[in-house]
């Protein structure tokens, strides 16, 4: 898929209720890895309307960040794992 990136967009917010509206917004964009943090497929103006929509929620106790995520490379595991991932290093949307 041409003009699709894989992105990891954490936050770090310290207001239960600003929490709870990037949560919801996030929700939409994509799925939950860990609490605080979501993967997200999109496009251009996919991650351009994320972008402007967390900046109309004029945050004050913390921040967001998206990273693109890049899958040419083998992921490195630190730390025990037990038994083998769903995923293997790969991400699979349903």
């Amino acid at each position: 898929m041409r003009g699709i990136a894989d992105y990891a967009v954490v936050y770090d917010i310290t207001s239960d209720r600003e929490r709870r509206r990037v949560d919801k917004l996030l929700k939409g964009f994509g799925f939950r890895i860990q609490k605080s943090v979501f993967e997200c497929r999109m496009n251009r103006k996919g991650k351009v309307e994320l972008i402007e929509r967390l900046e109309k929620l004029q945050l004050k106790t913390g921040f967001v960040k998206i990273y693109r995520l890049e899958y040419s490379s083998k992921s490195e595991v630190v730390g025990e794992r037990s038994g083998e991932s769903i995923d293997e290093g790969n991400a699979f949307v349903v």
